[in-house]
């Protein structure tokens, strides 16, 4: 450290090394490592999967209320309708998460070079912090309807 601040990080510690004078060539990837995810990627696959297959029902059921309520002329059918498509993005950015984490998991398998293992690990945060982000986005939503079904309840108690 060429500064007196003793707070300062050296560039031997485990910070951010996409500053790009990080080389990782010399560094293997343990045969452990790779057994391991190579063990957790068809089961990524199939979750994957299944969510992208998820996402096309909902956009197609989605589309079916849009429709049916077009023609029936019941508005609020509609926005459910709309609501379901934007369920169906959510479940298609994680479904998109989870493929691109299993394809990365696939080149560290063939390649077996730290970068790769980088990427997927990188590929699984994102599926993670999509994760959480919905998670609470999906609580104070929660949250909120329950307090506005009490101050419902309250209002039709004073009637």
């Amino acid at each position: 450290m060429s500064s007196d601040n003793p707070f300062e990080v050296s560039g031997d510690s485990y910070g951010d090394r996409s500053g790009g004078d990080y080389d990782s060539s010399g560094v293997e990837v343990s045969g452990l490592s790779i057994q391991l995810l190579a063990e957790t990627r068809p089961w990524v696959s199939l979750i994957g999967v299944l969510m992208w297959v998820g996402t096309v029902l909902m956009v197609l059921g989605s589309l079916f209320v849009i429709a049916a309520a077009l023609f029936t002329g019941e508005t609020g059918m509609i926005l459910m309708g709309f609501l379901y498509v934007l369920i169906a993005v959510v479940y298609g950015i994680m479904a998109k998460s989870l493929t691109g984490y299993a394809s990365k998991i696939n080149s560290l398998i063939a390649t077996e070079r730290l970068v790769d293992l980088e990427e997927a690990l990188r590929s699984q945060k994102t599926f993670w912090k999509t994760v959480g982000i919905i998670t609470v986005i999906y609580l104070v939503c929660l949250i909120l309807m329950i307090i506005g079904m009490m101050l419902f309840g309250v209002m039709l108690g004073n009637m």
